[in-house]
């Protein structure tokens, strides 16, 4: 009866540690993003790749032979989770953004994964929020000015190695600076589908 208690007692512990993880569903990109694009850089040279954010804040076109409508899906901890248009398709980017950089980022890839029919919250992120293969810095005014490339950490708080652990507590900070002035609505493409159809979904974009 005791060890019953103890494994109880320690399987709640352990929901609520999991519970603890910042999250945000349905989400939103970070709002110094909106309204802006975003160029791709690795080892200090673009790569021809560009990320365009609208002004709804949930819609997204990254670019490069062909572009990919990315909704905001999620957001845990340090870790944002796109949807490919209204596809099956999803990515997890671990992210490191500074506030004090607004249009400045850095950003792991590729992890692609599908879920059929999903509608709801990713409650276990472990098994496609895994260590990316690739890291860029993307900068919406030129050349970025982080030298180096770090993610600091590249997995959730609940998952296990390999990889530098997030904290809990982290998450990828959303204000706007308080200087920002409101910008042009832009027009979002969400009734244009035929280049984000499940045929590209197979497709490396690295």
């Amino acid at each position: 009866m005791h060890n019953l208690k103890k494994i109880v007692t320690y399987f709640i512990l352990s929901l609520f540690e999991f519970s603890s993880g910042m999250t945000e569903f349905p989400c939103q990109f970070p709002c110094p993003w909106h309204n802006k694009t975003f160029t791709f850089y690795s080892s200090g040279e673009t790569t021809g790749r560009t990320w365009k954010f609208y002004a709804n804040g949930q819609t997204s076109l990254m670019s490069d032979e062909s572009p990919y409508i990315f909704n905001c899906y999620q957001i845990t901890e340090r870790f944002l989770i796109v949807r490919n248009g209204d596809s099956d398709s999803f990515r997890c980017f671990p992210i490191n953004y500074d506030p004090e950089i607004p249009l400045e980022f850095i950003m792991g890839g590729w992890n692609a994964f599908s879920f059929i029919n999903h509608t709801g919250e990713f409650t276990d992120l472990c098994g496609f929020c895994k260590e990316p293969r690739i890291i860029w810095s993307l900068s919406a005014t030129g050349p970025p000015s982080i030298s180096t490339l770090s993610l600091n950490c590249t997995r959730p708080s609940t998952c296990p190695p390999p990889g530098g652990v997030c904290d809990k507590s982290d998450t990828i900070s959303k204000a706007c600076p308080t200087t920002t002035v409101p910008t042009t609505t832009t027009a979002d493409p969400t009734t244009t589908k035929s280049h984000c159809g499940k045929k590209q979904d197979h497709r490396p974009l690295i």
